[in-house]
Protein backbone atom coordinates (compact mmCIF):
# COMPACT_ATOMS: atom_id res chain seq x y z
CA UNK A 1 0.00 0.00 0.00
CA UNK A 2 1.58 3.28 -1.19
CA UNK A 3 1.10 6.24 1.14
CA UNK A 4 0.11 9.62 -0.24
CA UNK A 5 2.89 12.23 -0.14
CA UNK A 6 2.78 15.94 -0.92
CA UNK A 7 3.94 19.26 0.51
CA UNK A 8 2.03 21.19 3.14
CA UNK A 9 1.66 24.08 0.69
CA UNK A 10 0.03 21.83 -1.92
CA UNK A 11 -2.27 20.32 0.69
CA UNK A 12 -3.28 23.78 1.92
CA UNK A 13 -4.04 24.86 -1.65
CA UNK A 14 -6.03 21.72 -2.34
CA UNK A 15 -8.07 22.22 0.86
CA UNK A 16 -8.86 25.88 0.07
CA UNK A 17 -12.39 25.27 -1.39
CA UNK A 18 -13.51 23.84 1.95
CA UNK A 19 -13.21 27.37 3.33
CA UNK A 20 -15.97 29.12 1.32
CA UNK A 21 -18.06 25.93 1.13
CA UNK A 22 -18.15 25.62 4.92
CA UNK A 23 -18.70 29.37 5.25
CA UNK A 24 -21.81 29.07 3.10
CA UNK A 25 -23.11 26.14 5.11
CA UNK A 26 -22.52 28.02 8.37
CA UNK A 27 -24.24 31.17 7.19
CA UNK A 28 -27.25 29.38 5.69
CA UNK A 29 -28.93 28.74 9.03
CA UNK A 30 -27.26 31.32 11.27
CA UNK A 31 -27.69 34.29 8.92
CA UNK A 32 -29.87 33.41 5.93
CA UNK A 33 -32.92 31.98 7.70
CA UNK A 34 -33.11 34.96 10.09
CA UNK A 35 -32.74 37.32 7.10
CA UNK A 36 -35.96 36.05 5.56
CA UNK A 37 -37.70 35.99 8.95
CA UNK A 38 -36.53 39.36 10.29
CA UNK A 39 -35.95 41.53 7.20
CA UNK A 40 -38.23 39.95 4.60
CA UNK A 41 -40.96 39.28 7.15
CA UNK A 42 -41.74 35.72 6.06
CA UNK A 43 -43.59 33.61 8.60
CA UNK A 44 -41.36 31.19 10.53
CA UNK A 45 -43.59 28.28 9.53
CA UNK A 46 -43.28 29.23 5.86
CA UNK A 47 -39.49 29.43 6.10
CA UNK A 48 -39.38 26.08 7.89
CA UNK A 49 -41.53 24.47 5.20
CA UNK A 50 -39.41 25.89 2.38
CA UNK A 51 -36.09 24.80 3.86
CA UNK A 52 -37.41 21.30 4.53
CA UNK A 53 -39.20 20.87 1.19
CA UNK A 54 -36.16 21.92 -0.84
CA UNK A 55 -34.13 19.27 0.97
CA UNK A 56 -36.37 16.61 -0.60
CA UNK A 57 -34.93 17.63 -3.97
CA UNK A 58 -31.54 16.39 -2.76
CA UNK A 59 -32.90 12.91 -2.06
CA UNK A 60 -32.91 12.40 -5.82
CA UNK A 61 -30.06 14.60 -7.03
CA UNK A 62 -27.31 13.70 -4.55
CA UNK A 63 -27.13 9.91 -5.18
CA UNK A 64 -27.58 10.40 -8.93
CA UNK A 65 -24.66 12.81 -9.08
CA UNK A 66 -22.59 10.52 -6.86
CA UNK A 67 -23.06 7.67 -9.35
CA UNK A 68 -22.43 9.90 -12.38
CA UNK A 69 -19.24 11.39 -10.95
CA UNK A 70 -17.89 7.92 -10.11
CA UNK A 71 -18.71 6.35 -13.45
CA UNK A 72 -17.84 8.95 -16.08
CA UNK A 73 -14.31 10.10 -16.76
CA UNK A 74 -13.18 13.06 -18.83
CA UNK A 75 -9.68 13.95 -20.10
CA UNK A 76 -9.60 16.39 -17.15
CA UNK A 77 -10.56 13.79 -14.54
CA UNK A 78 -13.71 12.69 -12.73
CA UNK A 79 -13.93 15.40 -10.07
CA UNK A 80 -12.43 18.57 -11.58
CA UNK A 81 -15.10 19.46 -14.21
CA UNK A 82 -17.99 19.15 -11.74
CA UNK A 83 -16.11 21.25 -9.17
CA UNK A 84 -15.89 24.11 -11.66
CA UNK A 85 -19.51 23.85 -12.86
CA UNK A 86 -20.82 23.65 -9.31
CA UNK A 87 -18.83 26.74 -8.30
CA UNK A 88 -20.37 28.86 -11.05
CA UNK A 89 -23.89 27.77 -10.08
CA UNK A 90 -23.18 28.39 -6.40
CA UNK A 91 -21.86 31.91 -7.01
CA UNK A 92 -25.03 32.94 -8.85
CA UNK A 93 -27.37 31.42 -6.27
CA UNK A 94 -25.49 32.97 -3.34
CA UNK A 95 -25.81 36.41 -4.95
CA UNK A 96 -29.57 35.99 -5.38
CA UNK A 97 -30.15 34.61 -1.87
CA UNK A 98 -27.80 36.76 0.20
CA UNK A 99 -28.26 40.06 -1.65
CA UNK A 100 -31.94 40.12 -2.68
CA UNK A 101 -33.24 43.30 -4.30
CA UNK A 102 -36.21 44.73 -2.42
CA UNK A 103 -38.82 42.60 -0.70
CA UNK A 104 -38.97 39.04 -1.95
CA UNK A 105 -41.36 36.25 -1.11
CA UNK A 106 -41.59 32.54 -0.47
CA UNK A 107 -41.39 31.51 -4.14
CA UNK A 108 -38.16 33.46 -4.58
CA UNK A 109 -36.60 31.76 -1.55
CA UNK A 110 -37.80 28.31 -2.66
CA UNK A 111 -36.49 28.63 -6.23
CA UNK A 112 -33.03 29.91 -5.38
CA UNK A 113 -32.60 27.39 -2.59
CA UNK A 114 -33.09 24.64 -5.18
CA UNK A 115 -30.40 26.21 -7.36
CA UNK A 116 -27.95 26.71 -4.49
CA UNK A 117 -28.35 23.07 -3.43
CA UNK A 118 -27.49 21.88 -6.95
CA UNK A 119 -24.30 23.93 -6.91
CA UNK A 120 -23.51 22.79 -3.37
CA UNK A 121 -23.90 19.12 -4.32
CA UNK A 122 -21.63 19.38 -7.37
CA UNK A 123 -18.87 21.17 -5.49
CA UNK A 124 -18.82 19.37 -2.16
CA UNK A 125 -19.22 15.82 -3.50
CA UNK A 126 -16.50 16.43 -6.11
CA UNK A 127 -14.03 18.04 -3.73
CA UNK A 128 -14.49 15.69 -0.78
CA UNK A 129 -14.58 12.49 -2.87
CA UNK A 130 -11.33 13.65 -4.48
CA UNK A 131 -9.81 14.22 -1.02
CA UNK A 132 -10.88 10.83 0.32
CA UNK A 133 -9.38 9.12 -2.72
CA UNK A 134 -5.91 10.58 -2.07
CA UNK A 135 -4.83 7.88 0.41
CA UNK A 136 -5.80 4.27 1.20
CA UNK A 137 -4.37 4.51 4.74
CA UNK A 138 -6.68 4.56 7.80
CA UNK A 139 -4.75 7.21 9.75
CA UNK A 140 -3.53 9.28 6.81
CA UNK A 141 -7.14 9.77 5.74
CA UNK A 142 -7.77 11.42 9.10
CA UNK A 143 -4.84 13.79 8.48
CA UNK A 144 -6.17 14.70 5.03
CA UNK A 145 -9.65 15.27 6.40
CA UNK A 146 -8.05 17.37 9.13
CA UNK A 147 -6.62 19.67 6.47
CA UNK A 148 -10.11 20.10 4.98
CA UNK A 149 -11.53 20.78 8.42
CA UNK A 150 -8.94 23.47 9.17
CA UNK A 151 -9.95 25.25 5.96
CA UNK A 152 -13.62 24.75 6.83
CA UNK A 153 -13.22 26.22 10.31
CA UNK A 154 -11.39 29.24 8.89
CA UNK A 155 -14.35 29.74 6.56
CA UNK A 156 -16.78 29.52 9.46
CA UNK A 157 -14.66 32.02 11.39
CA UNK A 158 -14.85 34.42 8.44
CA UNK A 159 -18.65 34.19 8.58
CA UNK A 160 -18.44 35.38 12.19
CA UNK A 161 -15.61 37.86 11.64
CA UNK A 162 -17.27 39.72 8.77
CA UNK A 163 -20.33 40.84 10.80
CA UNK A 164 -18.09 41.42 13.84
CA UNK A 165 -15.94 43.88 11.89
CA UNK A 166 -19.05 45.68 10.62
CA UNK A 167 -20.34 45.88 14.20
CA UNK A 168 -17.09 47.54 15.28
CA UNK A 169 -17.20 50.27 12.64
CA UNK A 170 -20.92 51.00 12.65
CA UNK A 171 -24.42 49.72 13.37
CA UNK A 172 -25.18 47.44 10.42
CA UNK A 173 -28.59 45.90 9.89
CA UNK A 174 -28.91 42.13 9.70
CA UNK A 175 -29.44 42.44 5.93
CA UNK A 176 -26.18 44.37 5.57
CA UNK A 177 -24.29 41.70 7.52
CA UNK A 178 -25.72 38.96 5.30
CA UNK A 179 -24.88 40.89 2.13
CA UNK A 180 -21.28 41.34 3.28
CA UNK A 181 -20.95 37.59 3.90
CA UNK A 182 -22.50 36.93 0.48
CA UNK A 183 -19.91 39.08 -1.30
CA UNK A 184 -17.14 37.40 0.67
CA UNK A 185 -18.33 33.97 -0.55
CA UNK A 186 -18.68 35.13 -4.16
CA UNK A 187 -15.10 36.43 -4.17
CA UNK A 188 -13.55 33.48 -2.32
CA UNK A 189 -15.16 30.63 -4.28
CA UNK A 190 -13.46 31.06 -7.69
CA UNK A 191 -10.09 31.90 -6.10
CA UNK A 192 -10.26 28.80 -3.89
CA UNK A 193 -11.27 26.43 -6.68
CA UNK A 194 -8.60 27.76 -9.06
CA UNK A 195 -5.97 27.28 -6.34
CA UNK A 196 -7.21 23.74 -5.67
CA UNK A 197 -7.04 22.76 -9.33
CA UNK A 198 -3.45 24.00 -9.53
CA UNK A 199 -2.32 22.28 -6.32
CA UNK A 200 -2.84 18.53 -6.80
CA UNK A 201 -3.58 16.05 -9.56
CA UNK A 202 -6.44 13.62 -9.31
CA UNK A 203 -5.30 10.10 -8.40
CA UNK A 204 -5.65 7.45 -11.06
CA UNK A 205 -8.91 5.55 -10.59
CA UNK A 206 -9.27 1.91 -11.64
CA UNK A 207 -11.80 1.19 -14.40
CA UNK A 208 -15.22 0.65 -12.84
CA UNK A 209 -16.41 -2.94 -12.60
CA UNK A 210 -19.72 -3.64 -14.26
CA UNK A 211 -22.24 -4.76 -11.64
CA UNK A 212 -25.99 -4.83 -12.06
CA UNK A 213 -28.17 -2.15 -10.50
CA UNK A 214 -29.89 -4.56 -8.13
CA UNK A 215 -26.62 -6.00 -6.83
CA UNK A 216 -25.10 -2.53 -6.51
CA UNK A 217 -28.14 -1.39 -4.51
CA UNK A 218 -28.13 -4.55 -2.38
CA UNK A 219 -24.47 -4.02 -1.45
CA UNK A 220 -25.20 -0.46 -0.32
CA UNK A 221 -28.37 -1.44 1.58
CA UNK A 222 -26.61 -4.36 3.27
CA UNK A 223 -23.62 -2.31 4.41
CA UNK A 224 -24.42 -2.02 8.13
CA UNK A 225 -21.33 0.07 8.83
CA UNK A 226 -22.62 2.57 6.25
CA UNK A 227 -26.14 2.66 7.71
CA UNK A 228 -24.84 3.19 11.24
CA UNK A 229 -22.49 5.94 10.10
CA UNK A 230 -25.25 7.70 8.17
CA UNK A 231 -27.52 7.61 11.21
CA UNK A 232 -24.76 8.90 13.51
CA UNK A 233 -23.87 11.63 11.03
CA UNK A 234 -27.53 12.67 10.83
CA UNK A 235 -27.77 12.88 14.61
CA UNK A 236 -24.58 14.95 14.90
CA UNK A 237 -25.72 17.27 12.12
CA UNK A 238 -29.16 17.67 13.71
CA UNK A 239 -27.55 18.62 17.02
CA UNK A 240 -25.48 21.37 15.43
CA UNK A 241 -28.39 22.54 13.26
CA UNK A 242 -30.24 23.35 16.50
CA UNK A 243 -27.37 25.60 17.61
CA UNK A 244 -27.18 27.23 14.17
CA UNK A 245 -30.94 27.82 13.85
CA UNK A 246 -31.31 29.25 17.36
CA UNK A 247 -28.02 31.14 17.62
CA UNK A 248 -29.25 34.58 16.52
CA UNK A 249 -32.46 34.31 18.55
CA UNK A 250 -30.65 32.99 21.63
CA UNK A 251 -28.01 35.74 21.57
CA UNK A 252 -30.54 38.45 20.71
CA UNK A 253 -33.59 37.54 22.77
CA UNK A 254 -32.24 35.45 25.65
CA UNK A 255 -28.81 37.02 26.22
CA UNK A 256 -29.74 40.53 24.97
CA UNK A 257 -26.49 40.83 22.98
CA UNK A 258 -27.95 41.18 19.49
CA UNK A 259 -25.50 43.89 18.47
CA UNK A 260 -22.56 41.51 19.10
CA UNK A 261 -23.75 38.33 17.36
CA UNK A 262 -20.78 38.30 14.97
CA UNK A 263 -18.30 38.68 17.83
CA UNK A 264 -19.82 35.78 19.78
CA UNK A 265 -20.12 33.58 16.67
CA UNK A 266 -16.41 34.11 16.06
CA UNK A 267 -15.61 32.51 19.43
CA UNK A 268 -17.83 29.53 18.58
CA UNK A 269 -15.69 28.95 15.48
CA UNK A 270 -12.38 29.52 17.30
CA UNK A 271 -13.31 26.69 19.67
CA UNK A 272 -13.77 24.35 16.73
CA UNK A 273 -10.46 25.38 15.17
CA UNK A 274 -8.48 24.86 18.38
CA UNK A 275 -9.80 21.32 18.80
CA UNK A 276 -9.06 20.00 15.29
CA UNK A 277 -5.61 18.62 16.25
CA UNK A 278 -7.16 17.11 19.38
CA UNK A 279 -9.71 15.08 17.40
CA UNK A 280 -7.06 14.06 14.83
CA UNK A 281 -4.63 12.84 17.51
CA UNK A 282 -7.36 10.99 19.40
CA UNK A 283 -8.55 9.25 16.22
CA UNK A 284 -5.00 8.16 15.44
CA UNK A 285 -4.34 7.00 19.01
CA UNK A 286 -7.63 5.16 19.53
CA UNK A 287 -10.05 4.63 16.63
CA UNK A 288 -12.26 7.00 14.68
CA UNK A 289 -15.52 5.69 16.10
CA UNK A 290 -14.21 5.77 19.68
CA UNK A 291 -13.15 9.37 19.13
CA UNK A 292 -16.63 10.19 17.86
CA UNK A 293 -18.06 8.80 21.10
CA UNK A 294 -15.63 10.91 23.14
CA UNK A 295 -16.56 14.00 21.12
CA UNK A 296 -20.29 13.67 21.68
CA UNK A 297 -19.81 12.86 25.38
CA UNK A 298 -18.02 16.19 25.59
CA UNK A 299 -20.89 17.70 23.59
CA UNK A 300 -23.36 16.46 26.18
CA UNK A 301 -21.50 18.16 29.02
CA UNK A 302 -20.83 21.67 27.69
CA UNK A 303 -24.45 22.81 27.07
CA UNK A 304 -24.66 23.36 30.83
CA UNK A 305 -22.61 26.50 30.16
CA UNK A 306 -25.44 27.89 28.04
CA UNK A 307 -28.12 26.80 30.49
CA UNK A 308 -26.72 28.95 33.31
CA UNK A 309 -25.44 31.82 31.14
CA UNK A 310 -26.81 35.18 32.38
CA UNK A 311 -27.93 37.96 29.98
CA UNK A 312 -25.75 40.89 28.93
CA UNK A 313 -22.42 39.29 29.87
CA UNK A 314 -20.42 39.59 26.65
CA UNK A 315 -17.08 38.04 27.61
CA UNK A 316 -18.64 35.27 29.67
CA UNK A 317 -20.87 34.45 26.70
CA UNK A 318 -17.89 34.45 24.32
CA UNK A 319 -15.98 32.08 26.62
CA UNK A 320 -18.98 29.74 26.91
CA UNK A 321 -19.35 29.54 23.13
CA UNK A 322 -15.61 28.92 22.80
CA UNK A 323 -16.04 25.66 24.76
CA UNK A 324 -19.32 24.80 23.03
CA UNK A 325 -17.61 25.26 19.65
CA UNK A 326 -14.95 22.64 20.39
CA UNK A 327 -17.16 19.84 19.08
CA UNK A 328 -18.02 21.60 15.82
CA UNK A 329 -14.81 20.44 14.10
CA UNK A 330 -15.56 16.82 15.04
CA UNK A 331 -18.94 17.03 13.29
CA UNK A 332 -17.43 17.01 9.81
CA UNK A 333 -13.97 15.55 10.33
CA UNK A 334 -14.84 12.17 11.85
CA UNK A 335 -17.79 11.11 9.64
CA UNK A 336 -15.86 12.05 6.49
CA UNK A 337 -12.75 10.06 7.30
CA UNK A 338 -14.87 7.11 8.47
CA UNK A 339 -16.80 7.16 5.18
CA UNK A 340 -13.58 6.51 3.24
CA UNK A 341 -13.15 3.28 5.24
CA UNK A 342 -16.77 2.32 4.62
CA UNK A 343 -16.14 2.80 0.91
CA UNK A 344 -13.25 0.31 1.19
CA UNK A 345 -15.72 -2.29 2.45
CA UNK A 346 -17.97 -1.60 -0.52
CA UNK A 347 -15.03 -1.81 -2.95
CA UNK A 348 -13.83 -5.10 -1.46
CA UNK A 349 -17.29 -6.57 -2.01
CA UNK A 350 -18.37 -4.93 -5.28
CA UNK A 351 -15.00 -4.69 -7.03
CA UNK A 352 -15.53 -1.02 -7.93
CA UNK A 353 -14.63 2.22 -6.18
CA UNK A 354 -17.71 4.38 -5.50
CA UNK A 355 -16.41 7.20 -3.32
CA UNK A 356 -18.62 9.81 -5.00
CA UNK A 357 -21.77 7.80 -4.31
CA UNK A 358 -20.84 7.07 -0.72
CA UNK A 359 -19.90 10.64 0.10
CA UNK A 360 -23.09 11.88 -1.59
CA UNK A 361 -25.04 9.62 0.79
CA UNK A 362 -23.15 11.07 3.76
CA UNK A 363 -23.88 14.57 2.53
CA UNK A 364 -27.53 13.66 1.94
CA UNK A 365 -27.90 12.46 5.52
CA UNK A 366 -26.44 15.78 6.70
CA UNK A 367 -28.75 17.81 4.47
CA UNK A 368 -31.90 15.95 5.50
CA UNK A 369 -31.04 16.07 9.19
CA UNK A 370 -30.11 19.75 9.12
CA UNK A 371 -33.13 20.70 7.01
CA UNK A 372 -35.52 18.72 9.15
CA UNK A 373 -34.14 19.95 12.46
CA UNK A 374 -33.82 23.61 11.46
CA UNK A 375 -37.35 23.50 10.04
CA UNK A 376 -38.65 21.76 13.17
CA UNK A 377 -37.05 24.45 15.34
CA UNK A 378 -38.68 27.24 13.36
CA UNK A 379 -42.02 25.42 13.38
CA UNK A 380 -41.66 24.92 17.12
CA UNK A 381 -40.88 28.59 17.73
CA UNK A 382 -43.88 29.60 15.66
CA UNK A 383 -46.12 27.14 17.50
CA UNK A 384 -44.89 28.45 20.85
CA UNK A 385 -45.63 32.01 19.75
CA UNK A 386 -42.06 33.31 19.48
CA UNK A 387 -41.86 36.52 17.45
CA UNK A 388 -38.52 36.85 15.67
CA UNK A 389 -39.16 40.50 14.83
CA UNK A 390 -39.61 41.65 18.44
CA UNK A 391 -36.30 40.33 19.76
CA UNK A 392 -35.98 40.74 23.51
CA UNK A 393 -39.62 41.83 23.85
CA UNK A 394 -40.86 38.23 23.87
CA UNK A 395 -42.25 36.96 27.16
CA UNK A 396 -39.86 35.51 29.71
CA UNK A 397 -41.41 32.06 29.23
CA UNK A 398 -40.76 32.31 25.48
CA UNK A 399 -37.16 33.40 26.05
CA UNK A 400 -36.65 30.45 28.39
CA UNK A 401 -38.00 28.08 25.73
CA UNK A 402 -35.24 29.19 23.35
CA UNK A 403 -32.67 28.38 26.05
CA UNK A 404 -34.19 24.94 26.72
CA UNK A 405 -34.18 24.06 23.01
CA UNK A 406 -30.56 25.07 22.37
CA UNK A 407 -29.34 23.19 25.46
CA UNK A 408 -31.34 19.95 25.64
CA UNK A 409 -32.08 19.03 22.00
CA UNK A 410 -28.40 18.40 21.07
CA UNK A 411 -27.92 16.25 24.18
CA UNK A 412 -30.67 13.87 23.04
CA UNK A 413 -29.06 13.56 19.59
CA UNK A 414 -25.63 12.85 21.06
CA UNK A 415 -26.96 9.97 23.17
CA UNK A 416 -28.03 8.27 19.93
CA UNK A 417 -24.53 8.73 18.46
CA UNK A 418 -22.90 6.98 21.43
CA UNK A 419 -25.19 3.99 20.94
CA UNK A 420 -24.66 3.83 17.16
CA UNK A 421 -20.87 3.88 17.51
CA UNK A 422 -20.81 1.13 20.14
CA UNK A 423 -18.80 -1.82 18.72
CA UNK A 424 -18.63 -0.20 15.28
CA UNK A 425 -17.31 -2.88 12.86
CA UNK A 426 -14.57 -1.02 10.92
CA UNK A 427 -11.54 -0.29 13.05
CA UNK A 428 -7.90 0.12 12.01
CA UNK A 429 -7.20 -3.62 11.62
CA UNK A 430 -10.41 -4.30 9.70
CA UNK A 431 -9.63 -1.46 7.27
CA UNK A 432 -6.16 -2.91 6.62
CA UNK A 433 -7.74 -6.28 5.81
CA UNK A 434 -10.11 -4.60 3.35
CA UNK A 435 -7.21 -2.82 1.63
CA UNK A 436 -5.37 -6.13 1.27
CA UNK A 437 -8.37 -7.60 -0.53
CA UNK A 438 -8.58 -4.57 -2.82
CA UNK A 439 -4.85 -4.58 -3.59
CA UNK A 440 -4.79 -8.32 -4.29
CA UNK A 441 -7.66 -7.98 -6.72
CA UNK A 442 -5.84 -5.12 -8.48
CA UNK A 443 -2.64 -7.21 -8.64
CA UNK A 444 -0.64 -4.84 -6.42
Amino acid sequence: MTLFKTSKLSMAGFSFPAMPLAAFLQSKYILLMPLYAITMGLDAKAIAGIFFTTKMFDVVTDPIFGVVSDRYRTPWGRRRPWLVVGTLILMLAIYMLFIPTGKVGANYLFGWLIVVYVGWTLTTVSHTAWALELSPDYDQRTQITGWLQVAAMIGMMLVALTPAVLEQIGSPTHAEKVAAVGWMLIILLPVAVFTCLRSLAEPEAPPPAHIGFRRALAIVAGNWALLRLLAANAAITAAYAVVQALFVFFVTSTLLLGERTGFILFFLMVGGMLFIPVWVKLAQHFTKHATMQLAVLYGMAVPALLFFLPPERLWLTALAFLFVGAITSAHELLPRTMMADVCDQDQAESGTERMGLYYSLLQLSSKLAAGFMASAIYMGLSWLGFDAKTGGQNSQAMIDNVRYLIVFTPIAAYVLVVLLMWKYPIDRERQKELRRVIDERAGN
